[in-house]
C-alpha cells in the first residue's frame, strides 16, 4: 500500500509499505477520505508540541471495511465506515470513571498512533462506527468534528431560550451555530470576518451575523441580547485574547466553552470579573465513543447537513500539495479532503 509519511515539517514522502493483517477483534479499512484539520496543520508545520517524526497523520477519516477479524459483529466487508480517533489505554483512573477522551495513555489517531494518509489501516472494532449510506464518504469526515462540538455543548449544557456566541465561523464554528440552533437557544450570533462564513452561518440557523473582530462586537452582542450579555460563549478561535473578550459579553452567571485552545499564554488578564460575574469555563477535549453515534444520527436524518463544506479533494500522492493550500489559504477554506482511493 502507499503511505504519506511526514517526515520533518513542511516533508512528505510517498512510500510503499505491507498493506496492515487484521487480528481478532480488529476491522481492517481500506481509507477513502481523510479531512485536513488545524491540529493537522500544526504537526505538519512543527508547531505541535511534543510532536516525532516521520508519522503518518489523519485523524478525521472514512473509508469501507476490508476485512474483519475473528469475533467482530456488526460490520461487513463493503460497509462505510469512519474511525472514531480518540485511542484510550482502557485501564487508567480516568478510563475506568468512563473518560476515555481524558485517558492518561491516549494516543489520537494521526499523532501518536499511526493515521489515515494510509491506504489501509487496521484498528480495534470498537472505534468503527457504520455510517449511513446517504452520505458521502467525503462529507462524513465532518462527522468526526461534530462529534466533538457535540461534546463540548453537552459539557456547556445550553437550555432552550439561552443567548449563544460563537466565535469564528469555521467547520467547528458553524456546527457549533447549528448543534445551538437545534438546542434551542436564542438569539444565537456567530461572529467571524469572513462574510461568506457569516452566510454559511445564517443559513445554519443563526440569527445575528456579526462581520467584526471579537473585540469590536463586543456591543453588538449586547445590543442583541437587551444590554444583559450572552449566556454561554463557544469559542472556536482559541486565541490568549478571546478569553477576555467573552467574559465581556457574558452576563453574571454566563459560561465560557473553550472549545479552541491555543498553547499562547493568557498576559494581562484579571480574574476579578470571574469572581464578580460568577463565571463559569468549561473546558472540552477531543470526544467520546458516546458522543459518535448521535452525531452521525443528526446528518442522517438531515437535521445537520454537512455538504458544502469540503472546499476541494487531493489523492493521496499529493498530500503535500493539500497541506500548502490549507496554510496558505486559511480564510477560503473550511475542510480540505485526501482521497487515499486515488494516487
Amino acid at each position: 500500500m502507499l503511505t504519506a509519511l511526514l517526515t520533518a515539517p513542511r516533508t512528505f514522502e510517498i512510500v510503499e509499505r505491507p498493506k496492515p493483517t487484521v487480528k481478532a477483534g480488529e476491522v481492517l479499512i481500506r481509507t477513502a477520505a481523510t479531512a485536513v484539520c488545524h491540529t493537522d496543520l500544526g504537526m505538519y508545520t512543527g508547531h505541535a508540541p511534543g510532536i516525532k517524526y516521520p508519522l503518518v497523520l489523519g485523524h478525521e477519516s472514512t473509508g469501507t471495511v476490508e476485512e474483519l477479524g475473528a469475533g467482530v459483529t456488526g460490520l461487513a466487508p463493503g460497509d462505510k465506515v469512519i474511525i472514531n480517533p480518540i485511542i484510550a489505554c482502557g485501564h487508567c483512573d480516568s478510563c475506568r470513571r468512563g473518560r476515555k477522551n481524558l485517558c492518561r495513555n491516549a494516543g489520537l489517531f494521526g499523532r501518536e498512533v499511526e493515521g489515515s494518509l494510509n491506504q489501509y489501516v487496521s484498528l480495534p472494532a470498537e472505534y468503527v462506527f457504520l455510517l449511513p449510506p446517504n452520505v458521502s464518504l467525503a462529507d462524513a469526515t465532518i462527522i468526526e468534528t461534530l462529534a466533538t462540538v457535540r461534546h463540548a455543548q453537552e459539557r456547556a449544557q445550553i437550555k432552550p431560550g439561552e443567548s449563544v456566541v460563537v466565535f469564528g465561523g469555521g467547520t467547528a464554528g458553524l456546527l457549533h451555530v447549528r448543534l445551538a440552533v437545534l438546542s434551542g437557544a436564542d438569539p444565537v450570533m456567530v461572529i467571524s470576518r469572513s462574510k461568506w462564513k457569516l452566510d454559511m452561518g445564517l443559513a445554519m440557523g443563526a440569527k445575528h451575523a456579526i462581520q467584526k473582530d471579537a473585540e469590536a462586537a463586543v456591543d453588538d452582542v449586547l445590543k442583541f441580547t437587551n444590554g444583559e450579555g450572552a449566556d454561554v460563549i463557544i469559542d472556536t478561535a482559541g486565541t490568549a485574547d478571546t478569553l477576555r473578550i467573552g467574559i465581556d459579553m457574558m452576563k453574571p452567571g454566563g459560561r465560557f466553552s473553550s472549545f479552541s485552545l491555543g498553547h499562547e499564554p493568557f498576559q494581562g488578564f484579571s480574574p476579578f470579573p470571574m469572581y464578580y460575574k460568577e463565571l463559569t469555563i468549561i473546558g472540552s477535549r477531543g470526544l467520546t465513543a458516546e458522543d459518535m453515534q448521535p452525531s452521525i444520527d443528526l446528518v442522517a436524518s438531515g437535521k445537520i447537513d454537512v455538504a458544502g463544506f469540503v472546499s476541494n479533494t487531493y489523492p493521496l500522492t499529493q498530500a503535500d500539495a493539500a497541506f500548502k493550500e490549507y496554510e496558505s489559504n486559511p480564510g477560503r477554506i473550511l475542510r480540505l479532503v485526501i482521497d487515499s482511493t486515488q494516487t
